[in-house]
């Protein structure tokens, strides 16, 4: 049962009672029973989850291990209003709280350590799926972001934390997994490794680490003759140096390389893996990424001073074939270009007042075609002398210039309060070149759009320690995207001109959370009730023709939730784990959409439930540690249940789909043998078929496609360690 508004007051009532009752409670001495996950996403320093008050999860690395998480995907049963939309591998679309536009850049901001990934995919490619091998950490913070992480951070943000160099130890590590799946999509290998080397002992150190993925496919392609199409090849690594400097000084940098090749994305009819025509979609995603991170320690603070490079480079396909006379495509190549520095001060007072004020300065470059062909009919990719029917190009350079600051006054031991602020100058041009088109006589060489946007974001908050096990905060926060230009030259439904341009776009967040430690230490309870409005919504349109969308801004929603997470480590039952979290929000339209007004009943009206958005999801891991042999072994399952989606704004669109409500489970049975650990797992136990993305068609007769939950995997990870010290 879906619980009602009046309900979720009950609940976030109860829990303020609760919590109330424990700070009433003798405080005593807190119990290391669970353990303490350190972040650094406050920027100012060093903090446990419990410790900081702010609404964040983090994932350890030996439990990113012990799990066997390998993307996003994985990672969403750990974490409360965490989700993605899945466009095939290696490219998700990540949602915190059921923020989700059809359109515009990612509305939540993405890091790899200091190195800003934020809305650099393209129209139909959004986030690099990065692989997680040594890591330290994964860090997860929901509601907006904007004041320290800028645009794209509305609905909150995703920092993937490497493990550093180690300046004094050799150590490296082996990992091999295997698994074969069902649905006919045959087996998937990986082999990972890893090593550190101290190249002068406690000054200058070196850790290298790489990956190769191979997976089979499960679609066929009967009109091709072809079966297990969606094939994937992935490889990559990352080489990271750590440079001390002097006592109080780290030079760290870092080069990462990713690349990702799939043979043909993974849309399927509705009811069997396969899909009607003759056009095969393959998906390639390259990614260069560099960084320099210089700290200096002074007695009032730190300093902390870095440089990013990122460039990524994707290609994307997609079917027209229900256009054009014939078979065809539209290939997308996109090339985005990303240099990025900050520099930031964090201080140390010895007085109730500290402050992290920093400046951010952004550049980007992107060009991009779409390109349609006409394919080869017995190989359903495009022959290497083509002709094109439709040529489009474009370039865009973009520019971000922010100061921003927090302040923190520590009134007495229990009340702190803060204020940030985030100011902001954003400049944009672009300019779009369309070569040749079907549709009438082509636009040519179009006039550049240019475009700039300032303003000033805050964040206020108080928070309150009732007691060493109890930690409450009240938040207002906001985040913002940056807007763009269209770059076609096309007409609306209503036979107007699509506007060149859409506007950013705005949340303000208001939010009251959480954090507690019960019955010694045993159980820990963290939560949080948001209530978000959006303005200026950026979402995707289709013009005259139905065959290219555009992008327009459209109206107010608001977002209402509860996000619960909680684990429980009794003493009575040495090495039992259980990990449970849940997220029930509403996501609604706080007025009625233009296309809406404008005559079309088919469009969003003011209390509309936002597309692609899931009301509810949870989920629950159950481990039990226990000795076997003399060795370290340990058993887990899990299951993860996802709520019902609708593709459109609401039913009286013929688009609408239904998709969802579906559970997945898994299980992992693991040994610990000196420097070896290995285990065999289970994901999908009972092969779950459903639909994770839906794509409806936009002609008559032609039957939508669907990406779909991944086949069962039975399989087994072997992992070897080695140190020197």
């Amino acid at each position: 049962m879906i619980p009602s508004r009046q309900q979720l007051l009950v609940l976030a009532i109860s829990t303020l009672a609760g919590s109330a009752a424990v700070a009433q409670g003798s405080p005593g001495e807190r119990s290391l029973a669970l353990e303490e996950v350190v972040v650094t996403a406050s920027k100012r320093g060093l903090s446990t989850v419990q410790d900081i008050p702010t609404n964040i999860s983090a994932i350890g690395g030996a439990v990113l291990e012990q799990t066997g998480a390998m993307g996003i995907q994985d990672m969403a049963r750990f974490i409360p209003g965490l989700s993605a939309v899945n466009n095939g591998p290696g490219n998700e679309q990540v949602i915190i709280r059921g923020l989700a536009s059809s359109a515009g850049a990612a509305q939540v901001g993405t890091y790899f350590d200091e190195i800003p990934a934020t809305g650099t995919g393209g129209t139909n490619v959004a986030q690099t799926d990065l692989q997680l091998y040594d890591l330290e950490r994964v860090e997860v913070l929901r509601g907006p972001q904007g004041t320290l992480y800028g645009s794209g951070s509305q609905g909150g943000t995703l920092r993937y934390i490497t493990n550093k160099p180690n300046l004094s130890e050799l150590d490296g590590s082996v990992q091999m997994d295997a698994g074969t799946r069902s649905r006919d999509a045959s087996e998937a290998y990986q082999v990972s490794a890893m090593l550190n080397a101290p190249v002068v002992e406690d000054r200058f150190a070196l850790r290298a680490v790489g990956f190769y993925r191979d997976e089979g496919g499960y679609v066929d392609l009967p009109d091709l003759g072809k079966s297990g199409t969606n094939s994937a090849q992935s490889q990559g690594g990352r080489l990271m140096g750590t440079l001390q400097l002097g006592e109080r000084t780290t030079l760290n940098g870092s080069a990462w390389y990713q690349n990702l090749e799939v043979d043909d994305q993974p849309l399927v009819n509705e009811h069997e893996d396969s899909r009607p025509g003759q056009v095969r979609l393959p998906f390639e995603d390259e990614l260069n990424m560099y960084n320099l991170t210089l700290d200096h320690g002074l007695g009032s603070g730190d300093i902390t001073a870095t440089a990013s490079w990122y460039d990524r480079a994707t290609f994307f396909a997609f079917d027209v074939s229900q256009f054009v006379p014939m078979p065809g495509s539209v290939n997308q190549n996109r090339d985005s270009e990303l240099f990025s520095a900050e520099l930031r001060y964090a201080s140390r007072f010895d007085g109730p007042l500290q402050m992290i004020v920093g400046a951010f300065y952004q550049e980007r470059e992107t060009s991009n075609s779409s390109i349609g062909y006409f394919v080869d009919p017995d190989t359903g990719l495009v022959p290497s002398n083509p002709a094109s029917f439709f040529d489009t190009r474009g370039e865009t350079e973009f520019t971000n210039q922010a100061l921003f600051g927090e302040f923190t006054w520590e009134v007495s031991e229990r009340l702190e309060l803060l204020a940030g602020f985030r100011a902001f100058e954003v400049d944009a041009w672009s300019q779009a070149n369309e070569i040749s088109t079907p549709f009438g006589e082509p636009a040519g060489l179009q006039t550049p759009l240019e475009a700039d946007n300032s303003d000033v974001i805050y964040k206020l908050q108080a928070s309150w320690r009732f007691s060493d096990e109890v930690l409450t905060y009240l938040v207002y926060s906001q985040g913002f995207r940056e807007g763009g230009a269209n770059s076609l030259n096309l007409q609306t439904p209503s036979g107007r001109p699509v506007p060149r341009g859409f506007e950013p776009d705005l949340v303000d967040n208001y939010e009251f959370g959480w954090k507690s430690d019960w019955l010694d230490g045993q159980l820990r309870v963290n939560g949080a009730v948001y209530a978000m409005q959006w303005t200026d919504i950026q979402v995707s349109l289709l013009d005259a023709t139905q065959a290219f969308s555009y992008i327009g801004n459209a109206g107010e929603a608001d977002l209402l939730g509860v996000e619960l997470e909680s684990v429980l480590r009794p003493q009575a039952l040495p090495g039992l784990t259980i990990r449970f979290n849940a997220n029930y929000s509403e996501q609604e339209l706080a007025e009625n959409t233009p296309a809406y007004d404008a005559g079309d009943i088919t469009a969003g009206r003011d209390g509309d439930r936002l597309p692609d958005t899931f009301p509810f999801s949870a989920g629950l891991i159950v481990e039990q540690q226990f000795e076997l042999g003399g060795y370290n072994a340990y058993a887990s399952l899990d299951a993860s249940y996802v709520g019902t989606a609708l593709t459109t704004f609401s039913r009286r669109s013929g688009d609408a789909r239904e998709y969802g409500d579906y559970i997945l489970g898994g299980a992992r049975l693991g040994l610990s043998l000196d420097n070896w650990e290995a285990a065999l797992y289970v994901t999908n136990i009972a092969d779950v078929r459903e639909p994770v993305n839906w794509e409806v068609e936009a002609r008559e007769g032609i039957p939508d496609r669907i990406f779909t939950t991944q086949p069962r995997t039975v399989g087994i990870n072997v992992v070897y360690t080695f140190q020197e010290g």
